[in-house]
């Protein structure tokens, strides 16, 4: 694959707020927050470019995306341009119904969980801004509420996680082993000049805590059969992901810090807008943290996926 060649995933931001309060959140999109949405036949439109362009897999992301009112328009056309969808949410908003009404536009769906407990949860502000405020949070319940219900319904599950100060000594074997997810992503929190940079210090860790953590888990889930672990420092984090803002601006983040396109994808196309980039990012680099895996699934009768080594590479 060339230097610029398009990559063949995007994470889009398309949602600006968010309904949590993560101490660590390296996307808080506050200067988004203040323009214009794009409207749903915008959003539509560049689903449809970023497929013509070359994409072949698109995560919705936030903020929170289950806050955007064209999340469902949006995924439905992704899917039926051929793309692999998924989405990265905290699981608020995810009814059964919903869930069941969007099965077969959206292929995966993760979530993510930070620790083994809400005590926990509540100390990195991983939980709804007002039990933060009042030191609690109910996310892990609610997650495996929500959980249980997409793994009935088929869905293909990534559990994300970060590893900060707080959750460092946290064992999350048991509930991994509950969990089953299909792919658990472990990332070591991330600083970003100019997103969480002065708020974020006190939960960072080194190279070293976060390779005992790895390390430690790997050991005690090697038994555990159909979970993918997939680790991500911070090096591997920079200049890795393709992103897009709510707006439809491109960017990458290649010297820890995010580097944005002079126009809108909406406006000039995907392909230019990421010509504007694409030196924040990086091919190689790209797929040695293993941002390219197998996502080819068959359902194998009774509404639970089977992934089989052979088909179509893809990111997250």
């Amino acid at each position: 694959m060339s230097h610029d060649t398009p990559p063949i995933a995007v994470n889009w931001h398309l949602e600006a707020y968010c309904n949590y309060a993560c101490s660590f959140c390296y996307a808080p999109l506050t200067e988004q927050r203040l323009m214009p949405r794009l409207s749903e036949l915008e959003g539509v439109s560049m689903i449809e470019d970023l497929s013509s362009s070359g994409v072949q897999k698109i995560n919705f992301v936030g903020g929170e995306p289950m806050l955007h009112p064209h999340l469902e328009a949006w995924i439905v056309a992704a899917k039926s341009c051929g793309l692999t969808t998924s989405i990265v949410s905290n699981g608020t908003r995810m009814t059964e119904d919903w869930l069941t009404k969007m099965r077969p536009h959206l292929d995966w769906l993760g979530l993510s969980i930070d620790a083994s407990n809400d005590e926990m949860h509540a100390l990195m502000g991983r939980g709804l801004k007002g039990e933060i405020a009042a030191g609690v949070s109910r996310h892990l319940e609610r997650s495996k509420e929500v959980w249980q219900i997409a793994r009935g319904l088929g869905y293909g599950l990534k559990l994300n996680t970060v590893v900060t100060s707080v959750n460092l000594d946290d064992d999350m074997s048991e509930l991994i082993g509950f969990l089953k997810p299909h792919r658990w992503k472990v990332f070591r929190v991330l600083r970003i000049k100019g997103e969480n940079d002065g708020r974020v210090e006190p939960l960072l860790i080194s190279q070293g805590q976060f390779e005992e953590y790895m390390g430690r888990h790997r050991r005690s889930l090697q038994d555990l059969e159909g979970t993918q672990i997939v680790a991500e420092d911070n090096e591997d984090m920079l200049g890795t992901y393709a992103m897009i803002d709510p707006q439809g601006m491109v960017y990458t983040n290649l010297c820890g810090r995010y580097h944005y396109s002079k126009q809108s994808a909406v406006d000039i196309g995907f392909s230019a807008a990421w010509a504007q980039v694409m030196d924040g990012f990086s091919q190689p680099r790209f797929r040695e943290r293993g941002g390219k895996w197998n996502w080819s699934r068959n359902d194998n009768g009774n509404g639970a996926p089977e992934y089989k080594m052979g088909g179509v590479d893809c990111e997250e």
